[in-house]
């Protein structure tokens, strides 16, 4: 009797949910440029430099987040810029916790964050 085995690599598939919640954050900025770049440049005051801020926001979400969901290049590096963005997004955008809102969105950063440091452990337990 032939029988295949069936692996489920958890970590990739981890990165790649993870991942999949940036991009789509981060394609939906690009979309809306003009409104993105006016709703950060209203809460953070930054002014003229605010585009290139926006376009930061946009290649972290996306650029870096499919650079760590494929995981072949520097993924720790890759988690830790991720964690790095959605703590300050989380400290900027979502600090009024008195907004409901606001708390639901703290709270899922939260998860995320959970999630990425979950994927950080595999990677260091592999190379202990």
């Amino acid at each position: 009797m032939h029988t295949t085995t069936f692996r489920i690599n958890w970590d990739t598939l981890s990165r790649v949910f993870i991942a999949i919640l940036f991009v789509f954050a981060g394609w939906g900025k690009l979309m809306t440029f003009e409104a993105t770049t006016n709703y950060i440049a209203s809460v953070l005051k930054t002014g003229q430099v605010t585009p290139i801020i926006t376009a930061l926001v946009i290649f972290i979400e996306i650029v870096v987040a499919v650079i760590y969901a494929y995981g072949k290049y520097k993924k720790d590096v890759m988690a830790y810029v991720l964690i790095a963005f959605t703590v300050l997004t989380t400290i900027f955008f979502h600090s009024d916790l008195n907004v409901n809102l606001n708390m639901i969105m703290a709270l899922k950063n939260l998860a995320i964050i959970g999630g990425i440091f979950a994927t950080l452990d595999g990677v260091h337990r592999r190379r202990a």
